[in-house]
């Protein structure tokens, strides 16, 4: 059983009303949602990098 499927199951024995299809909506949503914010802080990241490199002085 994928990581994936053994969330589905934990979704389902905590909300029996969900159908399994409800289920795998939710969760893909969730984890698109999880990967956009992790891009955005990666980009941040990256931007803040290159500003500080610009910045720094070349003294070295």
């Amino acid at each position: 059983m994928t990581k994936f499927d053994e969330k589905v199951t934990e979704l389902l024995a905590k909300h029996p009303s969900l159908s399994k299809d409800e289920a795998i909506k939710i969760l893909t949503e969730k984890n698109e949602r999880k990967k956009q914010k992790r891009a955005e802080k990666t980009d941040r990241n990256n931007a803040k990098k290159a500003r500080s490199e610009t910045n720094r002085p070349d003294d070295v």
